[in-house]
């Protein structure tokens, strides 16, 4: 099975592993947290924070929301958002970091 941008899938007999259905399961939950808190309360892009913030900066607020999960009293459904900042944030850095990596290559 070949996945988004040509990558195969690992299977495990017909279905895809399941370690690959676990991230499709958590990356839809991602986008319905784009989709229903992200974009409403802050648009698409450009978004002007975002834009100004370094790899740096994006690292600390991945770790400011994993420090806030299991330490505060807003409950379990707060540290199951928080997880899903996190991973927002991760492919913030992703993005931050391939744009690095581009601008060294010029």
């Amino acid at each position: 099975m070949t996945g988004k941008g040509g990558t195969k899938m690992p299977m495990s007999g017909n279905a895809p592993a399941k370690k690959v259905q676990e991230w499709m399961g958590f990356s839809a939950k991602v986008v319905e947290h784009i989709n229903k808190y992200c974009l409403p309360q802050y648009g698409d892009y450009p978004d002007k924070m975002i834009e100004s913030f370094t790899p740096k900066d994006v690292k600390r607020e991945i770790e400011r929301y994993t420090k806030r999960i299991g330490t505060t009293v807003r409950g379990e459904e707060e540290a199951k958002r928080d997880a899903l900042k996190i991973a927002h944030y991760a492919c913030f850095l992703f993005t931050k970091l391939n744009q690095k990596s581009m601008e060294v290559e010029k």
